[in-house]
């Protein structure tokens, strides 16, 4: 790679340039260091952004976005990013990457009698669920990423993990989602809105609304005939499940926002439901002769609705042997299966 391929392109400069006389508050990054730090996730790929900037609050984003949205830059990409735990690649860009989990960390309310929490989008999935234990109260869907994957990020790939069979997906436990729009308008999406909500939305969110609304009544059977019957979708946007044929239409946006990977709007804040902590945890370690065995046992298992289901094979198993850790675990497992 030649050192010119470094450089920022023109037109990159010229739009960093004026981002820089704007109302923005945040960072603009533009060294090569950081640019390296951020070419890579926690995939395999590796891409070179043309600058990294760190919002600083709701208002930066919508000064940037409505910059983005000026014709001279609308073929400027944006990339929103939280943790980089994606392991396929989907918060990298040859663009501008836009950085949540730098300053928008906090969490600005926690209502423990009707369990909700209000966060914003970088705010990381194991520290919200700190701030909650002293309620008795925890935000469900878990990753093993999750003490570092944050909140906005999970809502961009609709996250699930462990535990989803009985807590479902983010998009089940988003209440409402702060959302801005790509020429900078910003919207409150209520994923069970009122008629007073739908009547307080601005005409832009309306008019969205009416219209995607009519193009999934109009195009049901053929959705229904054809979309993959999945529980997650993260081979394109969710347009089975965000419209409930059998309670009047009700379109829940918000379901379609998540899992969208951040190419339908860019969430800055969220309010989440809670869920109460489980007082007590049961953990059954079962072992069979042969591992075809354990997974067609898979389906009698279900039957007695269990969190989640793990499968270690010998190449696991012995590949975990060979971790210092071990040691620590080794007497959970009969003598003749450590062999």
């Amino acid at each position: 790679m030649s050192s010119q391929s470094f450089s920022l392109q023109a037109d990159y400069q010229t739009f960093i340039d004026e981002l820089g006389k704007s109302d923005f508050k945040g960072d603009i990054n533009t060294d090569l260091a950081t640019r390296i730090v951020f070419a890579t996730d926690n995939s395999i790929y590796q891409n070179l952004p043309q600058a990294v900037i760190a919002p600083y609050h709701h208002d930066d984003i919508v000064c940037l976005t409505q910059l983005l949205s000026h014709s001279k830059f609308r073929h400027i990409a944006l990339s929103a990013r939280g943790g980089g735990t994606g392991t396929n690649g989907q918060s990298l860009t040859s663009s501008i990457i836009l950085d949540t989990s730098k300053y928008l960390t906090h969490i600005l309310e926690i209502n423990p009698e009707q369990r909700w929490a209000r966060v914003q989008s970088g705010v990381i999935r194991d520290q919200l669920n700190d701030a909650l234990k002293e309620y008795g109260l925890f935000f469900a869907p878990s990753l093993s990423t999750s003490n570092r994957a944050t909140l906005g990020g999970m809502t961009n790939t609709d996250a699930c993990g462990q535990g989803s069979r009985i807590y479902g997906h983010t998009s089940d436990h988003i209440l409402e989602s702060t959302c801005i729009f790509a020429d900078g308008t910003s919207h409150i999406i209520k994923s069970k809105p009122t008629k007073q909500d739908l009547k307080q939305n601005s005409t832009r969110l309306q008019s969205l609304s009416d219209k995607l609304s009519n193009q999934l009544t109009a195009h049901h059977q053929e959705i229904s005939q054809r979309f993959p019957k999945l529980s997650r979708y993260m081979t394109g946007y969710n347009l089975a499940q965000c419209q409930n044929h059998d309670n009047n239409n009700h379109l829940n946006l918000n379901k379609l926002i998540a899992g969208s990977e951040g190419t339908l709007a860019i969430v800055t804040e969220l309010k989440l439901n809670l869920m109460p902590i489980p007082k007590f945890k049961y953990v059954f370690a079962l072992f069979y002769t042969d591992f075809q065995d354990a997974l067609k046992s898979a389906h009698q298992l279900l039957a007695i609705h269990p969190t989640s289901i793990e499968t270690i094979d010998d190449n696991v198993l012995s590949l975990a042997k060979k971790d210092p850790i071990y040691t620590e675990l080794e007497d959970f497992f009969p003598r003749e299966v450590t062999r």
